[in-house]
């Protein structure tokens, strides 16, 4: 993910913020005073959409990013939301008033570019109320989308200009799933009771490659590595690596599975 233009990133990130309000739709259910910690808020969509949620007393949105959290406290601001910088892998940086603090946490594509996923699950784990539910949608070992970015920086033709760029990608591992009862080692063992795990398929169709162009510009960190000029030839490559894996049809439809874990604090 390019962090470095959050304008750009809100603006070609609906498939996101899209999914991201399915979810919500089907898996939460909001309570009277709910409070809500939007872990990895990005640019701040769903924050501002949660806030307007029937019952919901207040969200706060963290990002490890301080451009986005300013984007986010410029674009979509609410009464009731508050935005802040954070890494959610790094206990320090959790305010004290933070601690009990949440009904329900939500955190969506974000897990995938911690490595930490147990110190983030135990923040999280922290931060909620007995009881409290969590609900998170992350790319995982299986799916196509993981093959494209490491595969772009190892590519023949454009790892000369890569070899300072670092994967910053973590897939959720398939083997923390627990096959037989669809639960999660990992939140077990970080303390919470596991409500639903599974691999949704989910599908995104763009409206056009342009539209498909400029999501990809958002999201593939290695273009702030290449030449402008190089931009369009590096995107050519990704979208033949799409195509390839089966990722993108012809219609420019993404397909593709990620894990969606709900789960309550014990």
């Amino acid at each position: 993910m390019d962090t470095t233009n959050p304008r750009y990133y809100s603006q070609n990130r609906s498939f996101q913020h899209d999914l991201g309000v399915e979810l919500l739709q089907q898996y939460m259910r909001w309570e009277e005073g709910d409070t809500v910690l939007d872990a990895g808020c990005g640019t701040g969509e769903i924050c501002k959409y949660i806030s307007q949620q029937p019952g919901v007393s207040s969200v706060v949105g963290l990002d490890v990013s301080p451009d986005f959290v300013r984007y986010s406290s410029q674009q979509n601001s609410s009464p009731n939301v508050l935005y802040d910088v954070s890494d959610i892998s790094d206990a320090s940086t959790i305010k004290p008033e933070w601690q009990g603090a949440f009904s329900k946490v939500v955190s969506f594509q974000v897990l995938h570019w911690v490595k930490d996923k147990a110190a983030a699950l135990k923040v999280l784990h922290s931060c909620l109320k007995p009881h409290g539910e969590i609900l998170f949608w992350v790319g995982i070992d299986v799916n196509k989308w993981g093959k494209i970015s490491p595969g772009m920086a190892s590519h023949p033709k454009w790892k000369v200009y890569l070899k300072d760029f670092e994967p910053n990608l973590f897939p959720w591992p398939s083997s923390d799933l627990v096959k037989e009862s669809h639960s999660s080692y990992l939140l077990e063992e970080c303390g919470f009771e596991v409500l639903s795990c599974h691999l949704k398929e989910q599908q995104y169709s763009f409206t056009s490659r342009e539209q498909w162009k400029k999501t990809m510009s958002a999201v593939f960190r290695h273009l702030c590595y290449l030449p402008p000029d190089k931009h369009e030839e590096f995107l050519n490559d990704v979208e033949k690596m799409e195509r390839d894996v089966l990722l993108l049809s012809g219609d420019y439809k993404f397909t593709d599975k990620n894990l969606v874990i709900h789960a309550r604090k014990l």
